[in-house]
C-alpha cells in the first residue's frame, strides 16, 4: 500500500534534469580521478627510460684518454684544468664521437692532511685505484712517488712499455718539464704511464701509445 500511494502523492514530480557538464569541468572531474595513475605511469616511463639510456650508453661521455693522479695532496682546480687542456689540445678523438675527452682521476690519500682521518683518505683512495687498475682505465699517471706506487701495485712500465721489474727503472718524467705547464704544483711530481699484461689493456691503447710518445717530444 505505502508504495502505491507514494507512487500517487508524487505522480506529478518529474525528476531533474541532468545537467551539462562543461569541457573545464569534465577535464577537472576526470583528472581528479585519474590524477594517481598519471603521476605513476610517468615516473615508470621516466624509471624505463633512465634504464635504456644506461643500458645503451645513451648520452654518456665516454673519455679518449685517463689519467690517474695519484697524491698526497690534492690539486688545485685551475692545475687540473690545466693539465687536462693540455693533454686533450695533444689528443685525439679516439673512439669517434666527435671530440676529444681527457679524464682525470684523482687519488688523493691526503698523507700531509693534519687531521686524525688520513687513514681513512689512504684507505678509500686505494679502493678507488684498485678499481681503476681493475678496469685497465688510466694509462697516464700523474704521482708524487713512483717508485712507492709501483712497489705497491706493479703497475709503472718501464722505457719500453712492458711493465718494470725489479731491477727496471721507471719511465718516469718530471711532469713539470714535460708538460711545461705554469703551476707551481707540478713541481716534484712526474709524469709515467702504465704498463699491460697480455692482453688486458686500456681502451685506445695505441692512440695512448702516440701521445705519449709526443709527450716525451716534448711537443706541447
Amino acid at each position: 500500500m505505502a508504495s502505491e500511494y507514494l507512487k500517487w502523492k508524487y505522480r506529478n514530480v518529474k525528476p531533474d534534469a541532468p545537467v551539462e557538464r562543461t569541457k573545464k569541468q569534465k577535464a577537472v572531474n576526470w583528472w581528479h580521478y585519474h590524477k594517481w595513475w598519471l603521476l605513476a605511469g610517468g615516473l615508470l616511463l621516466i624509471a624505463l627510460v633512465d634504464i635504456g639510456y644506461s643500458a645503451l650508453g645513451i648520452g654518456r661521455v665516454e673519455p679518449d684518454y685517463q689519467l690517474a693522479c695519484v697524491v698526497s695532496s690534492p690539486l688545485s682546480d685551475d692545475a687540473l684544468a690545466a693539465l687536462e687542456n693540455r693533454l686533450t689540445a695533444l689528443g685525439e678523438d679516439c673512439n669517434g664521437d666527435g671530440r676529444v675527452v681527457f679524464r682525470i682521476n684523482a687519488y688523493v690519500d691526503m698523507a700531509d692532511s693534519p687531521d686524525g682521518d688520513q687513514p681513512g683518505y689512504a684507505y678509500a683512495a686505494s679502493v678507488k685505484l684498485m678499481a681503476d687498475l681493475e678496469a685497465c682505465e688510466s694509462y697516464f699517471f700523474i704521482c708524487d712517488d713512483p717508485e712507492t706506487l709501483h712497489a705497491n701495485y706493479d703497475i709503472l712500465a718501464r722505457a719500453d712499455g712492458e711493465i718494470a721489474g725489479p731491477s727496471d727503472a721507471l719511465d718516469c718524467h718530471s711532469a713539470l718539464d714535460v708538460l711545461a705547464a705554469d703551476h707551481p704544483e707540478l713541481q716534484g711530481l712526474y709524469l709515467a704511464r702504465r704498463g699491460f699484461w697480455q692482453d688486458r689493456v686500456c681502451k685506445h691503447r695505441q692512440q695512448c701509445d702516440a701521445l705519449w710518445n709526443k709527450l716525451m717530444e716534448g711537443t706541447i
